[in-house]
C-alpha cells in the first residue's frame, strides 16, 4: 500500500498569530529561510507523496500567489473553502473531486505543526489501513497539557475527553492517515471525528510513537519560541530530526543572526509579549515514552 494524496489544512483565520497574522497567512511564516508551508510540502514529498492538496480561505490569494509563482508545486492543487467547511468538510470536499473520486489513502498534515518518528511507524500506519478507516499518529503529553485526551484500547480509538490532570496522557498530533475507498460522502461543513475518522462505527487505529520530535508554530507566543529554540540548537551544534530535515531542505543559509535581526523584526510587533509561553505545552518537545 501506499499513501496517495497528501491535504495540507491551511484555511485557518491566523487569529492566534496577533496583528501580524490578519496581514500574513500562518503558512507563509518563515522557520529562518524556508517558509512553513514549503517545508510541509517538502514534509510530504519525502514520504514520496506526488498529488498534494491546499486547503484555504482567509488571506487565500496571498497562498494562491505563492503556490503559483515556483514550478516545484505545478502540482500541488488549491481548495479554496468559503464557508469554511472544518476539518471534515475539508476532507470531503477533496475527496469529491472528480480526479480523486473517493480513492486511495490520505495524508492529513496541519499547516503549522510537525511530527518526526522513525520511519516504521508509518509503515505500520500504512498497513493498517487495510482493515481500519483511518491511522491516526498520537502523542503523550503531560498531565497539565490542555488538549483532549484520547481513550484508545488495543491500539484503537474508543473516546475522546477532557483529562483531568492526574495523569500524562495521549491526544490526537493533527498527523494521520485515511483510506478514502468506502468513506460515505458527505457536502458542506462537517467535523473530522463525525464524519470521516468516526470511531464510534468504524475502526480508527492510533499509533503512538516511543520517541518522537513533535514542534509547534500554531500561535505567535510558540512560534517565536519554538524558532528561538531552532537557533539554540543552531548555535549548540544540536541535531535532531527537525533540525536535520531544516538542514536537508535549505532552512538554513549560514546567516541565522541576521534572521533574528532583521526577518523576525519585520514580522514582529511585540517580541517581548510572544515569548510568553502562557502554559503551553507540547511544541519542541522531544519525548521517549
Amino acid at each position: 500500500m501506499q499513501i496517495d494524496h497528501a491535504l495540507i489544512l491551511c484555511a485557518g483565520m491566523g487569529s492566534r498569530m496577533g496583528e501580524i497574522g490578519k496581514k500574513l497567512p500562518k503558512a507563509l511564516w518563515p522557520v529562518f529561510y524556508k517558509e512553513l508551508l514549503e517545508l510541509q510540502i517538502n514534509y510530504c514529498h519525502d514520504l514520496g507523496i506526488k498529488r498534494i492538496f491546499i486547503n484555504t480561505h482567509f488571506l487565500s490569494a496571498e497562498i494562491e500567489q505563492y503556490v503559483s509563482r515556483d514550478l516545484r508545486f505545478e502540482d500541488i492543487t488549491i481548495l479554496h473553502e468559503d464557508p469554511l467547511l472544518d476539518s471534515g468538510g475539508a476532507i470531503h470536499n477533496m475527496a469529491s473531486r472528480g480526479d480523486v473520486n473517493y480513492s486511495g489513502n490520505l495524508l492529513l498534515v496541519n499547516a503549522d505543526q510537525f511530527l518526526f518518528f522513525d520511519k516504521k511507524y508509518f509503515d505500520e500506519a500504512i498497513s493498517s489501513l487495510e482493515n481500519s478507516r483511518a491511522a491516526l499518529f498520537g502523542i503523550t503529553v503531560e498531565k497539565s497539557a490542555k488538549y483532549n485526551e484520547t481513550v484508545i484500547v488495543d491500539d484503537q480509538l474508543k473516546e475522546i475527553r477532557k483529562p483531568d490532570g492526574t495523569h500524562d496522557y495521549v491526544t490526537y498530533s493533527g498527523l494521520g492517515m485515511l483510506k478514502l475507498d468506502g468513506l460515505t460522502p458527505i457536502a458542506g461543513i462537517s467535523r473530522f471525528f463525525e464524519t470521516v475518522a468516526d470511531y464510534k462505527r468504524e475502526r480508527v487505529q492510533f499509533i503512538v510513537p516511543s520517541k518522537f520530535e513533535y514542534w509547534d508554530f500554531g500561535t505567535a507566543p510558540i512560534y517565536f519560541e519554538s524558532i528561538k529554540n531552532i537557533f539554540l540548537n543552531l548555535k549548540d551544534n544540536k541535531s535532531g530530526w527537525l533540525m536535520d530535515f531544516l538542514n536537508k531542505h535549505g532552512a538554513f543559509n549560514g546567516d541565522e543572526n541576521n534572521f533574528f535581526s532583521q526577518e523576525l523584526n519585520s514580522i514582529s510587533l511585540d517580541r517581548s509579549s510572544a515569548f510568553e509561553r502562557n502554559s503551553i505545552v507540547g511544541h519542541g518537545i522531544i519525548q521517549e515514552v
